[in-house]
């Protein structure tokens, strides 16, 4: 069942950015009235603290990526995630749907409810990631599911 949220077309721009290598990273929220997917950061913005207060960005930019995602509400993502195969480096676009098990429960069903709107909109992912915790969402977790996938 969709929940009728309607993604905000910066978020497509934002994306093709990501796509062509501009951007490593975007982060997507619903708004706060509950009508749209926005944009809600990416790997060109300052890193923030809890307080909105600008803090030292991490060297990995995975681990900057990771931190960026709320501990305890939903949030979608694009990341273009390198990696090192037998055949030499890869890099895939993947989707995250991060619903936290801290996440309030109204709040969870309404990131699954929005997740097909903006995912089916967004051509070009490899793979998507669903995460509820920080371990699923680890670089060793995310890459060994790549590995399996894209043999």
């Amino acid at each position: 069942m969709s929940s009728g949220i309607e993604v905000d077309n910066l978020c497509f721009d934002v994306y093709n950015d990501v796509k062509t290598s501009k951007l490593k990273f975007v982060i997507y929220k619903i708004s706060d009235d509950k009508k749209s997917v926005i944009v809600d950061s990416t790997s060109n913005e300052p890193a923030k603290d809890k307080d909105g207060n600008e803090v030292a960005a991490k060297d990995d930019l995975y681990e900057e990526f990771l931190s960026r995602l709320p501990k305890d509400e939903g949030r979608f993502a694009v990341y273009d995630f390198d990696y090192e195969t037998e055949g030499g480096r890869r890099n895939k676009l993947l989707f995250y749907a991060w619903a936290p098990d801290t996440a309030a429960i109204k709040s969870k069903m309404l990131y699954a409810s929005t997740k097909q709107n903006i995912r089916q909109k967004l051509v070009g992912i490899s793979s998507d990631v669903q995460a509820t915790d920080e371990e699923e969402l680890s670089h060793e977790n995310v890459l060994n599911n790549l590995r399996s996938q894209f043999r």
